[in-house]
């Protein structure tokens, strides 16, 4: 072994079981002597191979460049949610949950190793040109994607407003990947949608659970009592394409017709990760009102918790297609050299102990809208022709709404 190698050794192995140290909240002398078994052993290949890598590789390789990529790679390998940050990537972030940037409008996650599409924000322009829930973004501007990180796809798609940014998409039923041009813009969206349909029956769609959700539902379907008289028939709560967003208002929406009983809980191995939310009588919308909710793929997170718990309390009858099966919790952990992490570090659990991680909410009522056909040459049929197709799952909606008693006993199944 050279010096220099040695060195390098020395200085990896003092790093990582300082980091090991921290991270358990041991002190060194008991890291030092984990460091001889189990885990701690894996150190020693590790070291091993980036010696090989520094001393064979046909180009120069810097030892940080080496260990961040294999940071990145053991953080990314623990599931798609979970992200290792450079300093310049967490700064970044930062201003992504803070800061007014010029983006696209979809929630973003990994579908077999590319970027993929986890929603399209209702009003935003993906959602506006047709992108939807799990197209796979194989190229930005003609670079390949396979096996690029959230963060990276992120700093790619943002950018000012007006600018233009062209991804590839491959979505279940194209035969090869179609490009699709989008004009950037700041990302300001509504939480609420409403409107009665014939037959006094209340629509409300819920396109992000943000700050002013439950607010803005009280408010919507305060207007809807007063436009329908107070004679409502039944109520479709529409939470597909809905990415999730804030756990706290998902409990207050799924509260409003829930009146008592857990409406989530989550469970993790870090001292407070466990922890059960629970409805209250006060301000339950009475529970003899039909009540159908929509979901489908691009329903995660938040959507899921208020539809697994509106399900297993049999509240409503859930219809279209399984959820994405987005059900865990993240934490953000900052790091002394401006660099960060994003581990789960809970899983969320529906009221009857479903875990919605990977599975995702079967609806009661399976079936889904038509897609539109692909054309000779390869591409389907435009957004606006998509627009014109009939919305199969809505209109069930309205069907059971109407013939509740036909349908209502599939809450106690």
């Amino acid at each position: 072994m050279s010096a220099a190698n040695g060195r390098l050794r020395i200085v990896i192995v003092f790093v990582l079981v300082f980091l090991i140290g921290i991270s358990v909240g041991k002190g060194m002398d008991k890291v030092l002597a984990a460091s001889t078994t189990g885990t701690y052993k894996n150190l020693e290949q590790f070291i091993d191979v980036l010696n090989l890598i520094k001393e064979n590789y046909v180009d120069e390789v810097d030892a940080g460049t080496l260990v961040t990529n294999a940071i990145r790679g053991m953080v990314s390998g623990l599931d798609p949610h979970s992200v290792f940050f450079t300093p310049d990537e967490y700064e970044d972030f930062q201003v992504g949950t803070t800061g007014s940037f010029g983006g696209l409008g979809i929630e973003l996650g990994i579908i077999d190793s590319y970027p993929g599409v986890i929603s399209p924000i209702e009003d935003t322009p993906a959602w506006r040109i047709g992108l939807k829930a799990g197209d796979k973004i194989v190229a930005i501007e003609g670079k390949p994607t396979d096996g690029m990180t959230i963060m990276e796809a992120v700093k790619q798609l943002r950018g000012e407003p007006g600018t233009k940014v062209t991804v590839s998409i491959m979505r279940k039923g194209f035969t090869k990947p179609r490009d699709y041009t989008i004009i950037r813009e700041i990302i300001n969206t509504k939480s609420i949608k409403y409107e009665v349909y014939d037959n006094n029956i209340a629509y409300v769609r819920i396109m992000q659970f943000q700050e002013r959700t439950s607010t803005d539902l009280r408010a919507a379907l305060d207007a809807i009592v007063k436009k329908t008289d107070g004679n409502i028939r039944g109520i479709i709560l529409d939470l597909r394409n809905d990415p999730g967003g804030l756990l706290n208002k998902s409990v207050e929406v799924a509260d409003d017709f829930i009146s008592e009983g857990i409406i989530v809980y989550t469970k993790g191995r870090v001292s407070g990760s466990d922890m059960t939310f629970t409805a209250k009588k006060d301000g339950t919308l009475p529970s003899d009102i039909p009540m159908v909710v929509l979901v489908n793929g691009g329903s995660a997170s938040a959507s899921e918790i208020v539809a697994g718990a509106l399900k297993d309390h049999k509240r409503a009858i859930i219809v279209g297609e399984k959820t994405y099966g987005k059900g865990s919790v993240q934490s953000i952990i900052p790091l002394p050299d401006g660099s960060g992490l994003k581990i789960t570090t809970a899983k969320y659990f529906t009221p009857s102990g479903i875990s919605i991680q990977d599975k995702g909410i079967v609806p009661d009522i399976v079936i889904e809208n038509k897609e539109p056909e692909e054309t000779t040459n390869g591409n389907v049929t435009e957004t606006e022709e998509e627009m014109k197709l009939p919305d199969a799952q809505l209109d069930k909606a309205k069907e059971v709404i109407l013939n509740w008693n036909d349908y209502k006993g599939m809450l106690s199944q």
